[in-house]
Formats: C-alpha cells, structure tokens, sequence
C-alpha cells in the first residue's frame, strides 16, 4: 500500500476506513492521483449503508479553470492559437467491501474505481510547462471514462505483509512524497502533505510516463513488508506492473486497454523508515527507490513525426523526504508546518527529464477556527532531454514555482485559488516568465 513510517497505524486511511477521532479528510489537489481511497462515504450512507458495514460507496469530484496572464505558448502551430482559458474535471467513485465483515475472510479487502476525466484541448499547454502545471491534465485521449481500479489486498503475518494483487495505480504507492502524516494519536494524522496542483507532487518528473498512475492504471502486483522486530519502523516494498505505458510514442493507454502481463513489464522496489520528534510527535520519514522499464521506448519529434530514436529497457532512482517542522497545536489537531522533498534521477535517453527535485512547505490549519484550512508553496526543477530533434522542442532546464491557499467552504467542499509561475519554461515554444492562475473546487463524498 502507500507505505511510511507508520503504514500499519495508517492502513484504515488508506482503505479509506477513518479511524475513531480522526479528522475531516482533507484532500489533495489531485486525488485519484495520491490517495488510494478518496471520499468521506457519505455517498453510501445517502443510500442506506451503515457507516460501519462492509460495503463502502465514496468518491471525489474535483474541477478547475487555468488563465494564462503572461508568457507561456501562444500557438501550438500557425493555424491552431491557444486558448488563455481552459480547464479540467475528474470524477472518481469507489466501491470497496471488507470481507471480513461481510464472510469473515478476515484482513481481506476489495475495491473497484470508476474515473472520468475531461480537459479542454490546451488544459496544460498554455503555461510552457513540461513538468505539468496542472494536475488533472493527463495524456490524450482527453475526455475518457475508465475502469481505473480493481484489486484485492489481503494482509498477512499480523499485518507485517501486504499484498497488493489487480489493476492499480502504482503512483499512489511507490514515489509518493504527498502521503498521510501520522503520529501514534489519530487527533494528528493528515490525509496529505501538500495541496499544491503542480504534477511533479503527483507524478514525478523522471518517473513521468513510466509508474503505472492516474490515469493509466495498470494490472500488477505489489508488497510491502514492515517486520515487528523493527518496531515497525521500517519498511521494504516491491511490484510488477503492466509496462505497456511506459513505451514513449509507442505505448499503450493501459488505463483504457484490457489489462495484461504478456508484454514488458515494468518493475520498481522502495525502501524507507520514519520517526517522531520532541514532546509533540513531530513525524518524518527517508526513502529510497530504483525502478526499471523492459521493452523498447520510442520517441518521436512532435514537429516532423517521422523523425525518432528508441532505447531498450530503462531505469532510474529517486529519494523521498520530509518533516514535520511545526505543531500549531500539538495537543489538540494535525496542525503545523510540513516540509517535503523529493528528487529522481535517469540516465534513460528516451526520458523526457532526466533528473528533477521537487520540495515545498506548507501550513495545515493555520487558524485555530479554521483548522481544515492550508496554505503552500513548492518549487520543481527539472533537466529535459534535449538529444537529437528534442532540442528543437525543448529547453535544457525547467523551473516552476506555484503557490495556493485551500479554503474549507462548507461540509467536505473545498475552494482552491493557485498561481504558477515558471521562470524557466521548458517547451521551446513557450516565452519566458511564464505566470498563469488556477482555481478549483474538490468535493468529497
């Protein structure tokens, strides 16, 4: 599962089982992307389900609007401007049973997700971004409906092991600095770290088209084992994916595609522990990963199509941190100031950014009456592949800078306001100094 320091206190979040006393869900910008169960259930209780039952209805629905004020490209070509307004919507619904309550197969669960995802033709583009700007944006086709997730976990050896068997979306499970910050005390957990709505938080830059994830879900399998004998406090997890996805120009959009383990696969293992500092429990936690990609990647110039360059197999490594640095109000809630940063690193010559670092802070709760409330800022740096034709597309470095405040409106309705602004702008095409605005509305349910 999405594993920390603490995956065994955690794992009722991540199943999307709220432990007694915890706080209100407080999403990310991104959900299907970070979160393995999004949603309060409220849908199921609004249909008769006992909060506590075995069968459990959620979901999120998360929309946005961008505006691009100055910069970033004017025409994708001479006849096709792009427009300054555009915008994204995604709808995630689950429904997942526990089958030791419903059979008595105890430790036992399983899910299915639905998704839908519909993006204005340039959502994404304007900004010059080719890290992502906006979250939502996923590759084309840009209007789907998928079965985005089924799977069945099943824990074993009191909760030392994890399996993980069914299509999946490996990015909420391995590379994820956004996951749940926990303490020993349920009054401190949060659902993420981060609200920013940039998508290196989400998927990161060197991993991007490579870890099976929103929105092309993948059939593998996954493990984690965090043994007793270490107090929990360290973890090692493993899995095998689906690797159709990660072919570059010839990949397969495995998220709409029957799911199938006959082709390449793509593999990725991590390695982490955590701790608690001082009197308030302030968590942190340090991990490691390698991944590789079989198969041949292909990758084609967008500007002459017939111009390309392939590599067989891939591979790559990334680091994970972060920490608590504040307590608002170390007795009462989650409040406080977390810190987070991640960075990878490829020498695949067929990634399209061989080396990121992506970091940011932000402030849960600020007010003590509005303790749903965050404010963040991050940054993300990545070098582009500029080999052969690519320098024709894109810069060497890209540098984006992106900043939001997210409001609890009313209920599980959130509000969110975001500027980005990119002092170096990765398409070629793109002018410099690049500022656009996002805002967005999540309701979970």
């Amino acid at each position: 599962m999405e594993v920390r320091a603490f995956i065994a206190l955690l794992s009722p979040v991540l199943l999307g089982f709220s432990a007694a006393g915890a706080q209100p869900v407080v999403p990310s910008s991104n959900p299907a992307a970070s979160e393995m169960a999004p949603g309060t259930g409220e849908l199921g209780r609004l249909l008769g389900l006992p909060a506590d039952g075995a069968l459990r209805l959620s979901g999120v629905w998360v929309g946005n609007a961008t505006g691009q004020w100055s910069g970033g490209v004017s025409t994708l070509a001479p006849s096709t401007p792009v427009e300054a307004s555009n915008g994204a919507q995604q709808l995630l619904v689950e429904a997942s049973l526990d089958l030791g309550k419903a059979i008595g197969f105890d430790n036992t669960w399983l899910w299915v997700q639905g998704l839908q995802v519909n993006t204005t033709p340039d959502a994404g583009v304007a900004s010059g971004s080719v890290q992502g700007s906006n979250s939502l944006v996923a590759a084309p086709p840009l209007d789907r409906t998928e079965l985005y997730e089924f799977a069945i976990r099943k824990d074993l050896l009191d909760g030392q092991l994890r399996l993980i068997v069914g299509k999946q979306s490996g990015s909420t499970q391995f590379a994820n600095v956004n996951r749940p910050d926990g303490t020993q005390d349920a009054r401190y957990e949060v659902s993420s770290l981060t609200s920013l709505a940039f998508t290196p938080v989400y998927s990161m830059p060197t991993l991007l088209g490579r870890l099976p994830g929103y929105t092309n879900s993948a059939l593998g399998l996954t493990m984690t084992f965090q043994p007793d004998a270490l107090k929990r406090r360290l973890y090692v997890s493993a899995g095998v994916f689906d690797g159709r996805g990660g072919l570059g120009d010839a990949s397969e959009q495995t998220g709409l595609v029957p799911p199938s383990l006959s082709g390449p696969l793509f593999s990725i293992a991590e390695v982490g522990g955590g701790w608690v500092a001082g009197v308030s429990r302030k968590p942190g936690s340090l991990a490691f990963g390698a991944w590789s990609q079989g198969g041949e990647t292909v990758v084609c110039s967008e500007i002459s199509p017939e111009r390309c360059f392939s590599e067989v197999g891939a591979w790559g490594i990334y680091g994970l941190f972060d920490q608590r640095l504040s307590s608002f109000r170390p007795d009462r809630d989650s409040s406080g100031i977390n810190g987070f940063m991640s960075a990878g690193w490829s020498p695949a010559t067929s990634n399209t950014m061989g080396a990121s670092i992506t970091a940011g802070l932000t402030a849960q709760g600020p007010l003590e009456s509005r303790p749903n409330d965050s404010v963040g800022v991050g940054l993300s740096w990545a070098r582009l592949n500029t080999r052969e034709f690519l320098a024709q597309e894109f810069n060497a470095n890209e540098l984006m800078l992106q900043t939001y405040a997210q409001i609890a409106l009313a209920g599980s309705l959130y509000l969110q306001p975001t500027l980005t602004f990119l002092p170096l702008v990765g398409a070629k095409s793109a002018a410099a100094d690049s500022l656009s605005g996002l805002i967005q509305l999540t309701l979970l349910f």
